[in-house]
This record gives structure tokens, C-alpha cells and sequence, in this order.
């Protein structure tokens, strides 16, 4: 990290060094526009006393000579200055990224997400439904979900806050997975039916439904789900795939095989 800074510091007194270059390039090219510009104002001047003008005039004549030459100089100058602090602020941005980088893990200036542990609150990433972690199983966590008990991978859950959770999702103390609770989840994973079909469904109807039954696949942990909407427009087919792409717990999707539906069905595999 050191030579790391060096170098950015040796850059840093290479662009001070590159400044006065370039304001003395600068300079050189004001000069030389004022020589141009010159003529034509001495011109102006000559007009004026072969005219027999008034001094004033004169006077106000080489004044306005000055204020312009000054004015292209200002100006010149201050073109090449904002192009140098723009250089300038850009490497010291890049420095402090690689500053940043370079921070050990304690000090990164990086918000962590806080660790899933038991007794947490969590919900599935992409998910709405919350549920309570009873146990860490190495990299899986038993979750509970209202009466049904399911594992999930820890890096799908994320940890939310009881406030932000409506007193009725919250499990009691005392809550536990009996028996007849996970005959009930083994039934409802067998009765589970892996296709939905929303032909003829608004958009807003069609979503609402797909998204109970994606969520009922993840809780009861389905490999794979078929959705049937058919072709039509293509509208419904489009909204679908835009809300799929949304949930974390989904692997993959794509159309069906064209012998089994083609671009009317589309086909969702799980985690």
C-alpha cells in the first residue's frame, strides 16, 4: 500500500510540474492572440488621433486595449486551470479508491450485511414473507415460515428487523416444528401442482397470482415450476419475465421446448 501511495504522490508532483507547463504554454498562447488583436485596436487609436479626437477618447481607447488583453489572458488562463483541477481531482479519486481497497476488513468504509444467526428474523432475498431461523446448519438455515419448516441457503436470507414486521408474521416464543407440522409441509410439497396457467389474466391479476406460486415453490422447495401464458401480444409474457428476473431464489428460466408450449410457456427452475 505504501508504494502504492508513493507512486500516486510522485504522479501528483509530476501534474504540479505539467501545471506550470501548460500556464506558460497558456501565456505564450494569449501573447500571441493579443498581437493580433493589438493591430487591430492601435488601428482604432490611429483612426482617432488622425480625427484629432479628444484625449479622453484616446485614453478610453488604450484602456479598453488593456481591459481586453487582460480579459483573453483571465479567461486563457482560467481554461487551463479548470482542465488541471479536473486532472488533479480525478487522481486523487482514483488514490482514495485503492486507499479504500487496500483497508483491512475492520476498517472498510463499507457497510457489511449483518450475519443471518439463530433466533433472527429473515426473509428470502426477493421475497416478501419473513420467517424465524430455529437452526445454523452450516451453510443452511431452518427457517421457520408461518407453520411451515424449510432449509435455505444463508447467502438467499437476509436479515430484517422484528419492527419492520407485522405482529401476526412474527412466531411465538415457544414456537416449534412438531411432527404433524412437517407431515404438513411433505403433503403440501406433494400436492404442490408445478404449473400455473393465467391464459386470460390481466397483467396486474396474472403477477399477483405468479408471485404466490413462486413463493409457495421456494418455501416447499420445488426444483422446477412451469408457467403457462400463452403467446398473444407477447405482453404478458414480457411483464412475467420482468418479474422473474427480480427474484433471487430463481436459477434460471426460459420458453418451454416448442413441442411443449414454446414462447406460450415459459419454464422456472429453483436454487
Amino acid at each position: 500500500m505504501e508504494e502504492t501511495i508513493a507512486r500516486y504522490e510522485a504522479e501528483m508532483e509530476e501534474l504540479g510540474k505539467s501545471r506550470k507547463e501548460i500556464i506558460r504554454q497558456a501565456k505564450e498562447e494569449a501573447e500571441h492572440l493579443l498581437q493580433e488583436s493589438n493591430a487591430r485596436i492601435e488601428s482604432t487609436i490611429r483612426t482617432i488621433k488622425e480625427t484629432q479626437a479628444e484625449k479622453e477618447k484616446t485614453r478610453l481607447a488604450r484602456k479598453e486595449l488593456t481591459d481586453f488583453r487582460h480579459s483573453i489572458e483571465d479567461l486563457t488562463l482560467k481554461e487551463q486551470e479548470g482542465k488541471i483541477t479536473q486532472k488533479m481531482d480525478k487522481l486523487r479519486q482514483k488514490q482514495e479508491h485503492r486507499k479504500e481497497k487496500k483497508l483491512p476488513p475492520s476498517l472498510s468504509l463499507k457497510t457489511r450485511p449483518t450475519p443471518v444467526i439463530e433466533g433472527n428474523m429473515v426473509r428470502i432475498k426477493g421475497q416478501t414473507s419473513s420467517g424465524k431461523v430455529i437452526e445454523i446448519a452450516g451453510k443452511n438455515a431452518i427457517v421457520i415460515f408461518g407453520n411451515i419448516k424449510t432449509t435455505v441457503k444463508l447467502e438467499r436470507l437476509e436479515h430484517i428487523h422484528p419492527s419492520t414486521i407485522s405482529p401476526n408474521e412474527i412466531p411465538a416464543k415457544s414456537a416449534f416444528v412438531s411432527t404433524h407440522t412437517q407431515n404438513q409441509m411433505y403433503e403440501k410439497k406433494l400436492e404442490f401442482k408445478q404449473d400455473i396457467d393465467v391464459r386470460g389474466m390481466r397483467g396486474e391479476e396474472a403477477l399477483q397470482a405468479i408471485t404466490y406460486f413462486i413463493d409457495d415453490a421456494i418455501l416447499v422447495g420445488i426444483d422446477r415450476v412451469r408457467i403457462l401464458h400463452g403467446t398473444g401480444t407477447g405482453i404478458l409474457r414480457t411483464l412475467i419475465h420482468q418479474y422473474l428476473q427480480t427474484v433471487s431464489g430463481i436459477k434460471h428460466f426460459e420458453n418451454e421446448h416448442v413441442q411443449l408450449g414454446g414462447a406460450g410457456v415459459t419454464v422456472v427452475d429453483f436454487f
